[in-house]
């Protein structure tokens, strides 16, 4: 209430809404946005080699690796060691060929689930959560609401029981030998209420599995595909990194050369293509030729939050705290649960603070407003607020703090932004500004919803409230609206500029009688600035 006062006094309407939650998780992406508009790319230059061995070439990067800001750093390291742009001999420094093996992504909590569906499919938190929570009904993925990402070893055996069966889904059947638990997956010491989300010992078909909607079936495909690599063993492969010598300096080349797909044949559509990253066989001592360039580039800005990067943000929100703060928050998984993030994003959404553009989300008009408002009141912003309340709550549980002393630290919190937000508010520049560009967006809003004159003050603009049609000088004491809905009919907008206009309509038809339930027609008429039936 107290932003929401302010701003109306500032000229602005409708409610603005503060939560411990939601506006940490908006005030990221505002910030998000303003490093996006204030960022200003710096060109840099490269040094880079391209070195000829065998009759097949390479390329290879500086190391350690070193950007120049202006082209007068980099004449500087390359006459100290000794190197100049275009071709020249070169050595073979060092060769090491490392058999690497990398194990397959992790089980799914709903927020790793949400992130992952939504950077793939594009799909919002909230419907995954929903296709998720059909899925558990239809009694063939677990239950979805959990944090988790591991398995107790009861369901890990299930699992390696019906592989047969879970296979029949794939496209095509492949090798699972990889039977035997593993702790990256099977830990029961780490599973609290729930396992991750993985399928069910309920199979379905695929002939099922096609009946359901879209998103349904991308996500039961998605978690079956991840649950079965746990079984389909690492992805091997042989890493060769080559250091080659250009006068005194260093640059290093590394390749990929895969063993054993693994679980990357169940989730990439390709794995690594054989040879693509591939060295030339060389041995160290040999001379071979490179080619220096020196091309310039330019920093990048960061990218917007989609849901799915949020979702993860507001999990790991712990790290922009302190260690202390960082500890409580760790224990609650970050800010929000697992159950209710989807529900803030929701809300931020339906409260028209965050919108969607091409899967990317941004702060509104009225989202950068609030957040302005509440930029000088730094526990209102960060989840440090969220760490010590529940901190507090523990500490309450734990006996060690007393009901009365929180509420009393609630109550001193709250005196203390009655009496500094006021001031805040005249003292802030930027925030004047956006106050008056959020008066105007909200003005134009009015003229473009207008649909008329009022019939009652003759000055104010009716326009759509929502659940009303209403006057634009309602806090100058004009309360003239009109119902959206009329005895069970919907009213349409030319009835609606009728009355306001003319003050009656024409014929309507659908009026449902609440005594006897039957439909009628009739005309509608104002009368002193309250509506009737015309029955004439």
């Amino acid at each position: 209430p107290l932003y929401t006062l302010l701003l109306r006094q500032h000229g602005l309407s409708g409610v603005y809404a503060i939560g411990r939650v939601q506006t940490p998780t908006l005030y990221m992406v505002y910030q998000r946005d303003r490093l996006i508009k204030n960022f200003k790319p710096e060109p840099y230059l490269e040094l880079n080699a391209e070195i000829l061995a065998n009759q097949q070439k390479f390329e290879a990067k500086l190391d350690p690796y070193q950007r120049f800001k202006d082209e007068k750093g980099l004449m500087i390291f390359m006459q100290a060691k000794n190197v100049q742009r275009g071709p020249q001999t070169a050595l073979i420094k060092a060769v090491q060929n490392i058999v690497k093996k990398t194990p397959s992504p992790r089980l799914f909590s709903l927020s790793s689930l949400q992130s992952a569906v939504n950077q793939r499919f594009h799909a919002s938190a909230s419907e995954t959560l929903a296709a998720v929570q059909a899925l558990y009904e239809a009694k063939w993925l677990t239950y979805p609401r959990t944090d988790s990402e591991y398995l107790t070893k009861q369901e890990f055996d299930y699992l390696a029981a019906k592989l047969d069966q879970y296979q029949e889904l794939l496209p095509e059947k492949m090798a699972l030998p990889q039977t035997t638990p593993q702790k990256r997956y099977v830990n029961g010491q780490k599973v609290t209420e729930h396992p991750a989300i993985i399928m069910t010992k309920v199979v379905p078909s695929s002939a099922q599995l096609a009946k359901l909607p879209v998103l349904q079936r991308q996500v039961y495909d998605l978690v079956l595909k991840t649950t079965l690599a746990m079984f389909a063993g690492a992805y091997e492969y042989t890493e060769t990194t080559i250091i080659t010598q250009v006068g005194q300096a260093l640059f290093k080349s590394v390749g990929k050369v895969p063993i054993n797909p693994g679980w990357q044949r169940l989730l990439k559509a390709k794995s690594v293509e054989q040879g693509k990253d591939t060295l030339p066989v060389v041995t160290p001592g040999q001379t071979v030729q490179a080619v220096l360039t020196t091309p310039t580039k330019q920093t990048t800005p960061p990218k917007p939050f989609t849901e799915g990067t949020l979702i993860t943000a507001m999990k790991t929100a712990g790290k922009t705290l302190d260690a202390d703060e960082a500890a409580v928050l760790k224990d609650v998984e970050g800010i929000g649960t697992e159950a209710t993030r989807a529900n803030v994003l929701e809300t931020l959404k339906r409260r028209h603070y965050l919108v969607t553009k091409k899967n990317e989300l941004h702060a509104s008009g009225t989202g950068v407003t609030l957040c302005q408002a509440v930029a000088l009141e730094p526990l209102l912003t960060s989840p440090s607020m969220t760490a010590k309340w529940e901190l507090a709550l523990k500490e309450i549980g734990e006996k060690k703090r007393t009901p009365e002393n929180f509420l009393g630290q609630i109550k001193l919190l709250i005196q203390k932004l009655l009496k500094e937000v006021p001031e805040q508010f005249a003292q802030k520049a930027d925030l004047q500004t956006q106050l008056v560009a959020q008066q105007q967006m909200e003005q134009k809003q009015q003229v473009q919803a207008a649909v008329g004159v009022c019939p009652i003050c003759k000055t104010g603009e009716i326009s759509d409230r929502g659940k009303f049609y209403g006057c634009s000088n309602y806090q100058k004491g004009c309360q003239f609206s009109l119902p959206k809905q009329w005895s069970g009919k919907k009213l349409p907008i030319s009835a609606i500029k009728q009355l306001i206009k003319t003050g009656e309509t024409a014929q309507i038809k659908g009026f449902k009688s609440r005594k006897t339930g039957k439909t009628f027609s009739a005309k509608l008429k104002l009368e002193a600035g309250k509506l009737r039936f015309d029955f004439n």
